[in-house]
């Protein structure tokens, strides 16, 4: 009954808002089928894997530092220039025995519902993480592997970022 209320133009637009959210779910399912992950697509809302002038100390230095790791063998590593908040990463399923010191994964942590991306620097006793631009490692055990970044489209996840920050401004400010 209120369908047949609405104009021609908005039954287009709602039409048509549909008709994206299907083709984002079939792309986001059909690629997570593919690439074999529940996680296909994630939009990087942090900077803890950006690269700066800080680089040199917190990334070089420390896995130097630490696990004995030259720039060489760091530069050998996937996504050696990390990524940046507001890009969009492809990630690929794998199970833990398939993961290498060097991989950027996507993973959960207990008590967190947004997973993390970062690198793996040793495998020596479980499998260490760190963001690249953190200065130390990260102090979480990891508890569940979705899977390793592949692909880095720039800037993409911007939309998802600013909707975040809105969202969690009036939540704030609700409670």
């Amino acid at each position: 009954m209120w369908w047949k209320s609405l104009n021609e133009k908005t039954k287009e637009d709602i039409k048509f808002f549909l008709l994206a959210i299907a083709i984002i779910l079939f792309i986001n399912y059909g690629l997570g089928f593919i690439l074999k992950t529940d996680l296909p697509v994630v939009a990087v809302i942090s900077e803890s894997m950006t690269h700066d002038k800080t680089t040199e100390e917190r990334h070089y230095q420390f896995l130097n530092k630490e696990f004995g790791y030259t720039r060489e063998q760091i530069d050998s590593w996937p996504l050696k220039n990390g990524f940046r908040k507001g890009d969009v990463l492809v990630i690929k399923g794998i199970n833990e025995e398939e993961v290498k010191v060097g991989d950027v994964i996507v993973f959960d942590i207990v008590g967190q519902k947004i997973p993390i991306v970062h690198r793996v620097v040793s495998m020596d006793d479980g499998i260490q993480t760190k963001g690249d631009h953190n200065p130390i490692l990260d102090p979480w055990e990891v508890e569940r592997i979705h899977g390793k970044v592949i692909f880095v489209i720039p800037f993409l996840g911007w939309p998802k970022v600013i909707f975040n920050s809105i969202v969690s401004w009036i939540l704030n400010l609700i409670f």
